[in-house]
């Protein structure tokens, strides 16, 4: 892991992460898109351009296949649910271009270092009601990123970010098939176990986190 991969077009931008790289020892490698599947050395870190097309299944991908290299996503202007959906995907860091390359400095530091550079997990409590069967049995209102719904499906737990990508309305308050929910507003759809858009018209996939059960208690992680 001794390789920084950026995917994107932004030639001032690469040029800032070359500059970094070459500082830190780094190869600094660049693709026009998001099609690396082809690179056979594991990256440290990977900087992507989100508006690239396929951008956020690439992320998701990346993740996979590479889940100790940090993946950074570029964002040109401040699309809330774009900027969700990279997280969603697994993004452990999204950023505006401007302010990107300072903050992709101070990780190539802290990995130089020898510290750990990828997003670690916070855990949020989830009060329960005692409801029977599937639905939702919690929410937290009040989480960092918007709130959260926690639904049983099959006497499993799954949690997700309760906001439609679309215009914002509460799934929760949607109809529930299986683990498919309908947005009660506009009719989107998603499957509340994988995060994955199945219907429009939304555009992007809504952020699920893992569901922690430790005796009584139940916890999701951020």
């Amino acid at each position: 892991m001794n390789c920084m991969v950026f995917a994107g077009q932004d030639r001032r931008l690469f040029s800032q992460l070359q500059e970094i790289g070459v500082a830190a020892g780094l190869e600094v490698v660049r693709f026009s898109s998001v099609e690396i599947s082809g690179f056979d050395k594991i990256p440290a870190i990977i900087v992507v351009e989100l508006e690239l097309k396929g951008a956020i299944d690439a992320v998701s991908g990346w993740k996979a296949r590479w889940p100790q290299c940090m993946v950074a996503g570029s964002i040109q202007l401040p699309v809330q649910e774009l900027w969700h959906a990279a997280v969603a995907a697994g993004c452990d860091l999204v950023s505006n271009r401007g302010a990107l390359p300072r903050q992709i400095r101070l990780k190539v530091e802290s990995y130089v270092a020898g510290q750990e550079i990828t997003k670690k997990a916070k855990r949020l409590r989830v009060i329960l009601n005692e409801r029977q069967g599937d639905g939702q049995i919690g929410r937290l209102p009040d989480a960092p990123d918007g709130p959260i719904a926690v639904f049983r499906i099959a006497e499993k737990l799954c949690a997700f970010r309760d906001v439609c990508p679309h215009a914002g309305f509460s799934l929760a308050d949607g109809e529930l098939n299986g683990k498919v929910i309908t947005c009660p507003q506009h009719g989107s759809q998603f499957n509340v176990g994988t995060g994955s858009r199945l219907r429009g018209p939304a555009d992007f996939p809504i952020r699920i986190y893992r569901v922690v059960t430790e005796g009584n208690e139940v916890f999701v992680e951020i």
